[in-house]
């Protein structure tokens, strides 16, 4: 089964957005907050849920990425088969059962498609309602000091988003939460839940997506002038190089 790893192609970001609840605020109100306390922060520090007796406030920090496929290497016509993220220099701190834990899921409603944007603090934007299907992944935990974590993309609804944003040469907006935020789980009095990680397109050590998938033989491409032809490269074998300058990395 063919596979690539990808890490930063085109115009692929992440960076957190938080809210800071005021003194006294219910842990609900700052889950569901519709905008947030502060600007986009661009730094590894992704996912946090966490209360501070002395002032009496809860603290949630979401992570936001944005894969820019626009550009993308990948030909169209593939079908994902299963996906991960490989996460590196995580650092864990939990207090809270379960506040090691992190779910992937998608944004299918950006504030700017193609564009991180604060608003996507608002959880409307990726959860579960009467007309969106759910993408987020299971809650899985992470290792303090880990690198190479892997994060497995394990619902389908997820998987086809990311097909759809290749085969279609496009965007594809993800947010990861702690299992506490997703799940709707309030942290004890002054307890800390966080799992930081490198983004994909900054830091020393980046995050990478890793997609295996087949490819549909008979799908027909786009061509220059219009033309339709029908592909037949098919990625011999499973190991594929490109350009250092791509994002896509060797597997």
């Amino acid at each position: 089964m063919p596979k690539k790893t990808i890490t930063a192609p085109g115009d692929t970001k992440a960076e957190n957005i938080g809210n800071a609840g005021g003194t006294g605020a219910s842990y609900a109100s700052v889950r569901n907050a519709t905008t947030p306390s502060a600007s986009l922060i661009g730094n590894f520090r992704q996912t946090q849920v966490r209360h501070v007796s002395s002032s009496n406030k809860y603290f949630i920090t979401r992570g936001l990425v944005l894969y820019d496929f626009t550009g993308s290497p990948i030909e169209q016509g593939i079908i994902v088969q299963r996906a991960e993220l490989i996460l590196n220099d995580v650092t864990v701190q939990v207090e809270t059962t379960n506040g090691d834990k992190i779910t992937v899921g998608h944004v299918f409603n950006p504030n700017t498609f193609g564009s991180l944007h604060a608003n996507d603090y608002n959880r409307a934007r990726y959860s579960t309602g009467a007309t969106t299907q759910d993408t987020r992944t299971s809650a899985q935990q992470m290792t303090n000091g880990a690198d190479g974590a892997i994060v497995t993309l394990d619902n389908r609804n997820l998987l086809k988003q990311i097909e759809k944003a290749i085969n279609g040469k496009t965007y594809l907006h993800l947010v990861i939460r702690n299992a506490l935020d997703s799940g709707n789980a309030t942290p004890g009095s002054n307890e800390t839940n966080r799992v930081w990680f490198d983004r994909p397109n900054a830091d020393d050590n980046p995050m990478q997506l890793r997609v295996y998938y087949r490819i549909i033989n008979n799908q027909r491409n786009i061509g220059g002038g219009g033309i339709g032809r029908a592909s037949t490269s098919g990625f011999g074998g499973t190991n594929l190089f490109c350009g250092t300058s791509s994002g896509f990395g060797n597997q």
